[in-house]
């Protein structure tokens, strides 16, 4: 659906049949297992996701590895002596310096712990990025926000962005409690305080900040805090600076409808509809909460006195008359949103459908044409992305020659984005959406990052949400898995070959006859150790996790799955490469002992579109060959098909090639077969050299909605003499 807006006249063309097809946008899962995922930034190949119980992440875009690089202590959802606290505190916000690459400064907005206090403060610190960890010893605080946790008090917000000018704008929330109406009076539209605001403020060498001209507030303006850019916030959960105009944008999260809180005798008829919105400042200014909300509705002016409606707000001149407001009384003159959209349909912009709503604003796109081509082409380009975690759309605001909004336009993709929190763009031009995962604070909420690549025709497997499995040959399911991915241990250990630590077979190999193996892996997890494997860097201690963490992890450890065979940690030759949006780990893929999941194209296989693979392995000696086998994949619905044949050939000088076996396969038509591993026993023969020919389908079947496409042929392990699969869990 599209709107177009009643205030410009001329342009009538659906500019969305301008977008390419849903099917030439790539839609991967490149990172899963998030933890109650809240703010990501990008530098480079590296995004750093911030995760509300106090872990800050770092997903390798060339790896597809996902670690945690700091444990931050934060206060977070827990019970109080006479109350539950911290309902939205923790680690709220991340942002990369600009000149990230020379300072390597991440800056966080997190909630330091502050025991039984009802005060706590928010905190904006930066973190130098230093050997592949964030250096905890480094942190400067850049700025408190205090707030409090009297109550069940809620919209904290956190988000973090930096302007053209190095300057550091701050998202705050109204941190308001659900049954007292006008309690952001004392913070929202109180100029003397830092809650409900959005902030913007210059981050000085060694810590600390200056005011950059232009806010609000002049320095030393009686009863105003000079911070201040914008007022009237209730939660600007996600904000974001548009880099060529400085403007700010930022989603804002509304009340139920005809909401009053506790107030009595008011006709909640005449009250407005809890409308959600979408944010635009190109200057300092008010924008409304808690005595407006959408197109400048007034909430009632209240007596708490006597308990009754006195009246109602003027958007020129509010005036902020309660006793507990410490700032200036008169108000600047309420903005309007440029957006705002509430539970029923609405009149104004009906394309942004019904239900529940939570605005989420994101970056404006440019177009740049030195881009590589998976970047969004430029039919998108001057578009503002916006998002609605409840409804689970991404759409874009396309904004005319003066920055107004001209159309609200569909995404064109047929995926349903799962409760998304975060927009970004990295340099390429490809989209990433952190999605929050199923709602509340369970630390195990499924949360996950996507991103979006434009592919010319790109193959229909290009078009799957594909998770990427770091940790291969650990059980899938098991909860120590889990735990593998969300800490540190992805960090340095992977199967089948070293990163900064030993792999995890050379671990479970080196203690697979200790008795004690668990007892002691468990102490190093939990207390940390150097030295051992001879590395120059060290394994953090993890005294964070529990003992029953570090429990499942080990025992995960020890029921890692390989299969052991003649070939294997030989990589082959390949007569021509994979394609590049599915390399796996390389040629190394293909002999690294772990069979794939057909649910995991991107980490687990190498992909050939419309090729054959045509792979030579030097096995490094002659050996007698009696069984060769190959382990390919069938996902009819992407494309992706079973090689028709297999041809096995072997040689002694590298040179001259005898075929010695072929294999067949009925290709089966219209249901995905999963995983097959196609070998064949042959009579015995000595080889030096061994060359595979997988046979691609070529073409889609005409049964198929892609018909006379190219085909598919994923592969990711060639056999040689396998042995029975290896469970290292004595």
């Amino acid at each position: 659906m599209v709107f177009l807006s009643p205030l410009i006249k001329g342009k009538t063309e659906d500019s969305n049949s301008l977008f390419p097809p849903a099917k030439d946008f790539a839609v991967e899962t490149i990172a899963t297992d998030l933890s109650n995922p809240m703010e990501m930034t990008i530098a480079g190949d590296l995004v750093f996701i911030a995760e509300l119980h106090g872990n800050i992440k770092v997903v390798d875009l060339n790896t597809g590895v996902t670690r945690v690089v700091a444990h931050l202590e934060v206060d977070y959802r827990k019970k109080g002596p006479k109350w539950s606290w911290d309902v939205e505190s923790g680690v709220l916000g991340i942002a990369v310096a600009p000149d990230f690459e020379k300072t390597k400064w991440v800056y966080i907005c997190y909630t330091r712990p502050g025991g039984e206090s009802v005060k706590h403060d928010h905190v904006v610190s930066r973190f130098r990025y230093e050997d592949g960890m964030l250096n905890k010893a480094t942190e400067q605080v850049i700025i408190k926000i205090p707030a409090l946790r009297d109550k069940d008090r809620i919209h904290e917000a956190g988000s973090l962005a930096f302007g053209p000018k190095g300057n550091l704008f701050i998202s705050s929330g109204d941190n308001q409690d659900h049954t007292q109406f006008h309690y952001a009076a004392r913070t929202s539209t109180n100029s003397a305080v830092l809650n409900g605001k959005i902030l913007r403020i210059r981050p000085r060498e060694n810590g600390g900040y200056t005011i950059p001209d232009g806010n609000l507030f002049p320095i030393g303006t009686p009863k105003t805090r000079p911070e201040i850019y914008v007022m009237g916030c209730r939660n600007p959960f996600r904000i974001s600076i548009d880099q060529r105009t400085s403007h700010l944008y930022w989603g804002e999260n509304g009340p139920a409808d005809h909401y009053c809180g506790s107030l009595q005798n008011v006709d909640k008829k005449l009250l407005p509809l809890g409308f959600d919105e979408f944010n635009q400042a190109r200057k300092p200014g008010y924008f409304g909460w808690p005595f407006f909300i959408g197109p400048n509705e007034s909430y009632p002016d209240y007596s708490f006195k006597k308990m009754e409606v006195t009246g109602v707000f003027e958007p020129a001149r509010a005036v902020n008359h309660f006793e507990e407001n410490t700032g200036i009384k008169e108000l600047p003159p309420t903005q309007k949103p440029l957006i705002w959209y509430s539970h029923p349909p609405s009149k104004d912009f009906p394309s942004l459908g019904s239900g529940g709503a939570s605005a989420v604003g994101g970056p404006v796109y440019y177009h740049n044409d030195s881009r590589s081509n998976e970047g969004l082409p430029k039919s998108f380009d001057h578009h503002w992305f916006i998002a609605d975690y409840a409804r689970g759309w991404i759409k874009m605001v396309e904004l005319d020659d003066n920055e107004n909004l001209f159309e609200i336009k569909d995404f064109p993709t047929d995926h349903r984005f799962q409760t998304p929190t975060n927009i970004k763009f990295n340099q390429a031009g490809q989209l990433f959406v952190l999605q929050y995962g199923k709602g509340g604070w369970d630390p195990d909420n499924g949360g996950s990052l996507v991103r979006i690549s434009h592919r010319i025709d790109g193959g229909l497997a290009g078009n799957q949400m594909i998770a990427a499995r770091p940790l291969r040959g650990l059980p899938p399911k098991h909860p120590g898995t889990a735990l593998m991915g969300q800490f540190n241990c992805v960090a340095c250990h992977q199967p089948g070959g070293t990163l900064i630590g030993p792999s995890l077979e050379m671990i479970v190999d080196r203690y697979a006859d200790l008795p004690t193996r668990k007892t002691y892996l468990k102490g190093q997890i939990k207390k940390g150790s150097k030295g051992i494997w001879g590395e120059v860097h060290a394994m953090p201690p993890h005294d964070f996790l529990n003992d029953d963490q570090v429990e499942e992890i080990v025992d995960a450890l020890f029921k890692l799955e390989l299969i052991n065979h003649e070939a294997r940690n030989l990589p082959p030759l390949l007569a021509s490469p994979p394609s590049p949006n599915y390399p796996g780990t390389g040629p190394a893929e293909l002999v690294d002992g772990i069979t794939g999941d057909p649910e995991n194209l991107k980490s687990d296989w190498l992909g050939f579109e419309g090729e054959d693979l045509v792979a030579t392995i030097d096995l490094g000696k002659t050996i007698s060959v009696e069984e060769l086998g190959l382990s390919s994949c069938q996902v009819t619905s992407a494309g992706v098909f079973l090689p028709p044949t297999v041809e096995f050939s072997v040689s002694l000088n590298g040179k001259d090639f005898k075929s010695v076996a072929t294999t067949t396969t009925e290709v089966p038509k219209k249901q995905s077969v999963g995983t097959r591993i196609l070998s064949t026993k042959i009579k015995e023969v000595k080889a030096r050299h061994l060359r595979v020919h997988a046979k691609n389908l070529g073409t889609i079947p005409d049964w198929h909605q892609a018909k006379g496409r190219k085909a598919w042929l994923f592969i990711d392990e060639i056999l040689v003499n396998p042995q029975r699969s290896r469970k290292n869990h004595r």
